[in-house]
Order: C-alpha cells, then structure tokens, then sequence
C-alpha cells in the first residue's frame, strides 16, 4: 500500500476573521471617497481644490481594490501537512515547517492560549467568536524565518503568546490533528525516532 504524501487543506479561520474585518472597512472607506470625489467632480463648489476629486477618486480605487483582494484573499489561505513538512498558505506567504521543527502538537481552547481578562481589547475583538472553539497549538524550536516577518503576513493571533509557535484554528480541527500526527508519526519513524527533537535557536 503506497504510503500517504499529504493531507487536505484546512481553511485558516483566525486569517479570514482579520481579512473579513479588512475588506468591510475598506469597501466603507473606498465607497465615502468615490462618493466625495464624485459629488466634487459633478457639484461647481469645490471642496477640496482644483484636482481634489482626483485624489479621492485614486484613493477610492486602491481602497475598493485592497477590499476586494482582502475578500478573495479569504479563500486563498489554509494549512496543510506533508510527508516531511507542515505548511502553512496565504496569498503572501508559503511556510514551510519542518517536521525537525516542531516540538509538540496539541488541541486547545481558544480562551487557555487567548484568556480574555488577560488579552487585548483589538484581540478579543477578532477571537471573540472563537471562544469556546478548539485550536490546534503547535509549539516549535524555532520558526524558519524572524517572527517580525512573518507577522508582516500572518495575523498576531495567529502566534502562540507564551512560546514560539502557532496557534491554527481550522473547521475540523480533529481531522487536522489526526493528519498531521499520522504524518509527522511516518516521518518521524523514517528518520529512526519516535518523538521530535527538541531545542534549537528561537526562530531558526
């Protein structure tokens, strides 16, 4: 029987929550500039100068693109375990995590890595939802590039607050689980070892 080379792909919800929050709040701003822009390019009373029209126009188009990129966007991201690796997909970014990475996977509550009292008002916002909701959290050695960057495309909550690794809330998190243990378990077992090794810098 040939051997399983990867699982399916699972919907990241913490990314869809941020860029649905997003595409709403551009698509409000962009349609308030198109309407200024255009009522001062049609009305004789000239609000904002001569070409100000212009400028909302043009600020219209990149708000009400950037909206329409975060609402597609939604649909392009998700997480995926492979025979040697777990990665990790958004429109900006492909992770890939080594299985030599990865020093434990485990299911958790949103609200034990999140507590409430204990979180951000602008965080509790987006996890308010997911509260009562089970994430799967996968503690690292080291992430493979500087977390700076990778919070340049990945949402804060999306990173484990007390140590270095991630917190993925997908729609079946028991099926996730179960594939990426069955994966990592081949992996591991190909490699001559039955747990991942532990240690290594903190983000590489």
């Amino acid at each position: 029987m040939k051997a399983r080379r990867s699982g399916k792909r699972h919907p990241l919800l913490l990314y869809r929550r941020t860029m649905g929050r997003l595409w709403k709040s551009t698509l409000i701003l962009g349609s308030v500039m198109g309407g200024a822009g255009g009522w001062s390019f049609l009305s004789d009373r000239l609000l904002f100068g001569d070409q100000g029209w212009v400028w909302l126009l043009a600020g219209a188009a990149v708000a009400l693109a950037f909206s329409g990129f975060a609402f597609l966007s939604r649909y392009m991201t998700y997480v995926k375990a492979y025979h040697n690796h777990l990665q990790v997909v958004t429109p900006f970014l492909r992770l890939k995590i080594s299985y030599r990475r990865i020093r434990s996977v485990h299911p958790s509550s949103v609200q034990q890595i999140f507590p409430p009292k204990e979180t951000k008002r602008s965080q509790r916002r987006t996890l308010e939802p997911y509260y009562g909701k089970t994430a799967v959290l996968i503690e690292l050695a080291g992430f493979p590039m500087h977390p700076l960057l990778l919070r340049m495309f990945l949402p804060a909550e999306m990173f484990a607050p007390n140590v270095p690794g991630l917190v993925l809330l997908v729609p079946d998190w028991m099926a996730f689980s179960t594939e990426l243990d069955s994966l990592q378990g081949a992996w591991l077992q190909s490699q001559g070892r039955r747990t991942a090794p532990a240690g290594g810098a903190w983000w590489r």
